[in-house]
């Protein structure tokens, strides 16, 4: 990629000046950055989404609905085929973080016992699946996540990928290929994603992956149709499951479709989020073994963010497939759903397939920077 492009340039001014900005790309769409004059979020209730417009939601894993933070396009920027001035960003005012703690890398032995402890509680009756995480880090300067999200766009071109950056949360890069949920003309779509296996070992037909994997992808999609239907949702429609695509694996995804009737928006957000592709089922008990065992916080891993707009096209995605960057190092976020046909050395071997995602990314950047002649 080029570090003289408009898109780099801002990127980099942006990350170095600390802005309060979302750079994204919806799958087919153009990259847009929209980026605040000040550095303070305006949390607001839930409730009030209805009123907004062209404003990039993000969220947390551990979700507050009465606390939706939002990045305004007080400056907007699209990148395509016309030129793009950067001048507006400079009105713009940053603000640094008080970072947390670097996560500590939990290693394949602690991972594996995670995996047994939530096999046991699923044999016990309390749970029918659980998410379980890890994080990986790596060395990388900040300023190189620019680099990372501009090749992401060419390797992923299905994915949601998005950068932000805020004093609240920090600089947290994705590339996820799951939605939330997206609505137009009272129509809303989720997805129901489970089920992963390396790409090049993937069968074309959902029919002819494990039981273990269908089964983990059903119970996703039954609880996301339940939440639905208590909301009294009109007309909810099905297609699939089928193999889809995401970096360097494959997943079951059933396309879930409905009428919003006279329910809000809002509403099918706070009663979906966290799906049990991200969390587990029954939801109050995987929340309660995630926060009993899990890795460190997930901060923004598993939570949602994405374009919203009441009056027109709304894309909101889980943030999967993510890292949160450092001054000097980056932290991978990944996850395995664990059911009672889970073994662990298999779950620990999806958590390093889904990391590659960016791992390899990471690599081929350090080579590139250590090939390069010096100037």
């Amino acid at each position: 990629m080029s570090t003289t492009s408009p898109l780099h340039q801002a990127l980099s001014l942006c990350l170095e000046r600390r802005f309060t900005f979302a750079a994204f790309r919806v799958p087919n769409g153009p990259v847009t950055l929209w980026a605040q004059r000040n550095p303070e979020l305006e949390p607001v209730d839930a409730a009030y989404l209805g009123r907004l417009n062209e404003v990039f939601l993000v969220a947390p894993f551990t979700y507050d609905p009465q606390a939706t933070y939002f990045v305004r396009n007080d400056v907007e920027l699209t990148f395509g085929e016309l030129p793009v001035s950067l001048d507006p960003l400079h009105s713009c005012i940053g603000a640094l973080r008080a970072e947390r703690p670097m996560p500590h890398d939990a290693d394949r032995s602690v991972f594996e016992d995670l995996v047994r402890n939530a096999k046991a509680s699923i044999a016990a009756g309390s749970l029918d699946k659980v998410v379980v995480s890890r994080t990986l880090t790596m060395p990388l300067e900040r300023a190189h996540v620019a680099t990372l999200f501009e090749d992401a766009l060419d390797r992923m071109p299905h994915a949601f990928v998005a950068l932000l950056n805020t004093a609240e949360h920090g600089t947290w890069l994705g590339a996820s290929p799951e939605r939330l949920l997206t609505a137009e003309d009272e129509l809303v779509g989720l997805d129901a994603l489970a089920g992963t296996r390396p790409r090049s070992d993937a069968p074309a037909n959902a029919e002819d992956w494990s039981p273990k994997e269908r089964r983990e992808q059903a119970l996703v999609t039954r609880e996301i149709v339940g939440r639905l239907i208590e909301l009294g949702l009109p007309r909810i429609a099905l297609r699939g499951p089928h193999p889809v695509e995401a970096g360097g694996v494959s997943h079951l995804r059933t396309e879930v479709e409905a009428d919003l009737g006279n329910r809000s928006l809002d509403e099918v957000l706070v009663a979906v989020h966290p799906t049990p592709a991200v969390c587990g089922t029954p939801r109050q008990a995987a929340n309660a073994f995630i926060a009993a065992h899990d890795g460190p916080e997930r901060g923004l891993y598993t939570g949602f963010w994405g374009p919203w707009n009441a009056d027109g096209r709304t894309e909101v995605f889980v943030n999967i497939r993510c890292l949160e960057a450092f001054d000097e190092a980056v932290a991978l976020h990944v996850g395995a759903g664990v059911t009672e046909g889970s073994e662990p050395e298999a779950e620990w071997r999806e958590t390093e397939a889904k990391a590659a995602a960016w791992t390899a990314a990471i690599r081929s950047l350090h080579t590139a920077r250590v090939s390069s002649p010096a100037r």
